[in-house]
C-alpha cells in the first residue's frame, strides 16, 4: 500500500475525518447563529469575518487534537497506537497535559483577540458617521508611503502629507477627513472598510520618493464603495516645485469628483504658494516636531521656525506655523506665560503677508478669544479660517468653544459634531464633544461618547475628565471619583478630582489636592475650581482675579463652563468677577 493509502487509513482510524465533519457542521451552526445574533444585539455584520477567522485558525488545532487524543465516556485519552497493544496505558501523560494547556491558551487568546477586535470596530462604527448619508465630495487621504532611501526623510513625508490635506481642505465643496482619523484607521481591512469607517466616498493613496533635490509623488484616487481606481498620476519634479504639485492634485481631484467650485475655490486652486525651499524645509521639520504634541516638541518647532524667519522674514506660512506653536503652548490650564501674545503677533504678521492663509486666521482667532478676550473679533477670525479651509478641524473646534463660552449649547454641539465628522476617530475631539454634551445636560450622550473613546484608548485623560464630570453632575459620586482618579496623577488634570471630592462631601481630600498645587498665579485656574467646589468664595474670587490678571486662556470658561464656579452664581463677588472678565455667569444647573 502506498504512503498516501496508509495516511488515509491512519486518518480514518484516528477519526480525523469524523472530527472534520463535526467541525464543519458546528462551524456552520455558529456562523448561522452569529449572522442572526449580531444585528439583533447591534453588532455590525462585518464583524462576522472575525468568527470566520477564529474558525479557520481553530481548524489545525482540531486536526492535531483528533490525531493525538480520543474523547470517550471516560474523558480524554491518548489515541491508541497502530498495533493497538493493550499493554500500553492510554492515560494522559505530563506532556499531554502541557499540550492541552497550550491548546486552551491558544483558544482563549484567539477568542479574546477576536472579541476585542469586534468591540473596537463596533466602537469605531458607533462613533464614525457611517449612519449618515455620505457626502459624495468627501475624501480621506491615507498616510503616504515613504519610498525614500533615507529614514531621515520621515519629517518630509509627514509634512507633505499634512500639506496635501491642507490644500484639498481649502476647496469648500470638499469634505476632507483630518490627519488624526485618517492615520488611525486600519488600512489592512481594505478601501471599502476605510470608506465606511471614516464616512467618506473617496480615498487617496500615495507614495513619496525623495533623492536629494528630486521628488517623485504618486497619487491614486479611489472610489471607496467599489474600490475602483478613478484617477492616478505620478509627478517628478525638483523639490522647489512640490507646492505646485499639491495645487495640481487639489485641482484635479476637485474636477474629478465634480465638486461645485466657488469663486474663492477657483482663486485658491489657481494660486500656488510661493516659498523658498529652505524655508519650506524648515516648516516641514517644525510641523514634524509639533505632531509629537509635547511642550518640548513645540519649543523645538518654534526654534526651527525662528531660525528660518531670520533668513526669510517674508514667509507667511512660517509665521502662521509659529503662531500655531505659540498658541498650543499658551492654550492650556497651565499655560506658558506670554505664549498667547507671541501667537497673536506671529498670526498678525502672517495675515499681513498673506491674508488667504486659513491657519493664520485660526491662530489669530485663538489669541483674540483666549488671550485678549475679544469674542467678536475671535468669531470673525475663526469663521474666516473656516471660509478659507472648511475642513480645518481645529477652527471648528475653537468655534465650538466660542459658542460654549457664550452659553449657546445648541450651536456649540453643532460645531463640535462637525469636528467629529471631519475627524471621526479622534479621541481628542470626541472626548471634548462628550464634555459639551455634559454641559448641555445630555448626560447619557456624554457618557456614551466618553466610554467609546476609553474602549479604544483606556488611558485617554480628556475622556476620563468628561466621564467623571457627567457622573458628578448626576451626583454619582463614587463613579465620578473612580473616573477622575484615573487622571489625578497628572498636574494638568488633578483639579478634576479635587472638585469631585469637594462635591462628594470629602473636603479634606479636596484640600490635599489644592495644597499640592503651588499657590502662585500660574496655577490660578485649578485653584479657582477646587476652592469654588469647596464653597470658599474668598479663595475662589482671589484666584479668579489672578487668572484674569495673568490673562490665562481658560479663565474665559470660569463663569460659564466650570461647574464649581457656576454653582456659586448667586454670590455677588463671583458675579462681579464674571463682569470684569466680560463673560455672562451661567447658573448651575441651567434649568
Amino acid at each position: 500500500m502506498s504512503w498516501i493509502g496508509r495516511l488515509f487509513n491512519e486518518l480514518r482510524r484516528r477519526r480525523v475525518f469524523r472530527m472534520t465533519a463535526v467541525y464543519i457542521i458546528t462551524s456552520w451552526v455558529i456562523l448561522q447563529v452569529a449572522d442572526l445574533l449580531f444585528p439583533a444585539i447591534g453588532i455590525d455584520e462585518t464583524a462576522l469575518r472575525y468568527v470566520w477567522m477564529a474558525i479557520i485558525a481553530g481548524f489545525p488545532l482540531a486536526v492535531f487534537f483528533s490525531w493525538r487524543f480520543d474523547i470517550g465516556t471516560g474523558g480524554i485519552s491518548r489515541t491508541p497506537p497502530t498495533d493497538g497493544a493493550p499493554s500500553e496505558s492510554l492515560a494522559l501523560r505530563k506532556t499531554d497535559y502541557v499540550i492541552l494547556l497550550i491548546f486552551l491558551a491558544i483558544a482563549a487568546f484567539t477568542v479574546s483577540t477576536m472579541t476585542q477586535r469586534v468591540i473596537e470596530e463596533q466602537v469605531a462604527i458607533d462613533v464614525a458617521p457611517e449612519t449618515r448619508d455620505i457626502n459624495p465630495h468627501s475624501i480621506a487621504i491615507l498616510p503616504l508611503e515613504n519610498l525614500s532611501p533615507e529614514t531621515t526623510e520621515r519629517y518630509f513625508v509627514s509634512g507633505m502629507y499634512d500639506s496635501l490635506i491642507s490644500n484639498l481642505g481649502k476647496v469648500s465643496a470638499l469634505q476632507v477627513t483630518s490627519r488624526t482619523s485618517a492615520t488611525r484607521v486600519n488600512t489592512s481591512q481594505g478601501i471599502p472598510f476605510i470608506g465606511r469607517k471614516l464616512g467618506v466616498a473617496n480615498v487617496i493613496e500615495g507614495s513619496i520618493f525623495r533623492d536629494g533635490n528630486q521628488v517623485r509623488i504618486s497619487v491614486k484616487l479611489i472610489d471607496a464603495a467599489s474600490d475602483q481606481h478613478i484617477w492616478s498620476e505620478t509627478y517628478e519634479r525638483p523639490f522647489d516645485d512640490v507646492m505646485a504639485i499639491q495645487a495640481s492634485v487639489a485641482r484635479t481631484v476637485a474636477r474629478i469628483v465634480a465638486a461645485r467650485l466657488t469663486n474663492l475655490d477657483e482663486e485658491q486652486l489657481a494660486r500656488t504658494l510661493e516659498i523658498r525651499p529652505a524655508t519650506f524645509e524648515a516648516y516641514l521639520r517644525a510641523m514634524f516636531q509639533y505632531r509629537k504634541e509635547t511642550q518640548e516638541s513645540y519649543q523645538k518647532g518654534i526654534e526651527i521656525l525662528q531660525k528660518a524667519l531670520e533668513n526669510d522674514p517674508a514667509s507667511a506660512l512660517a509665521y502662521a506655523a509659529l503662531g500655531q506653536g505659540y498658541g498650543e503652548l499658551g492654550h492650556s490650564v497651565l499655560p506658558v506665560k506670554e505664549a498667547q501674545k507671541r501667537a497673536g503677533a506671529a498670526a498678525e504678521k502672517a495675515i499681513e503677508l498673506d491674508p488667504t492663509l486659513a491657519e493664520a486666521h485660526l491662530s489669530m482667532g485663538m489669541y483674540q478669544m483666549y488671550g485678549k478676550g475679544d469674542f467678536e473679533a475671535a468669531r470673525i477670525s475663526l469663521e474666516r479660517a473656516i471660509e478659507l479651509n472648511p475642513s480645518l478641524t481645529d477652527a471648528w473646534y475653537h468655534l465650538a468653544w466660542w459658542f460654549e463660552m457664550k452659553g449657546d449649547d445648541d450651536e456649540a454641539i453643532v460645531a463640535g459634531e462637525k469636528t467629529v465628522e471631519l475627524s471621526p476617530l479622534s479621541s481628542f475631539y470626541i472626548s471634548w464633544l462628550a464634555d459639551q454634551y455634559r454641559d448641555a445636560q445630555d448626560y447619557d450622550k456624554a457618557i456614551e461618547l466618553a466610554k467609546s473613546v476609553l474602549s479604544l484608548d483606556p488611558n485617554y485623560p480628556v475622556a476620563w475628565f468628561a466621564l467623571g464630570n457627567a457622573y458628578l453632575e448626576q451626583d454619582r459620586f463614587e463613579e465620578a471619583i473612580a473616573a477622575h482618579e484615573k487622571i489625578s496623577h497628572m498636574p494638568f488634570w488633578a483639579f478634576a478630582l479635587g472638585q469631585t471630592y469637594a462635591w462628594a462631601g470629602q473636603p479634606e481630600k479636596a484640600l490635599v489636592i489644592a495644597q499640592g498645587y503651588p499657590h502662585k498665579p500660574p496655577f490660578a485656574i485649578p485653584l479657582t475650581i477646587i476652592y469654588a467646589a469647596l464653597g470658599d468664595v474668598e479663595q475662589a474670587v482671589y484666584w479668579m482675579e489672578q487668572a484674569r490678571n495673568e490673562a490665562q486662556p481658560w479663565r474665559m470658561g470660569m463663569p460659564g463652563y466650570f461647574t464649581s464656579v457656576r454653582s456659586l452664581h448667586e454670590d455677588p463677588r463671583i458675579q462681579a468677577e464674571a463682569e470684569k472678565l466680560g463673560m455672562a455667569l451661567i447658573p448651575y444647573p441651567k434649568s
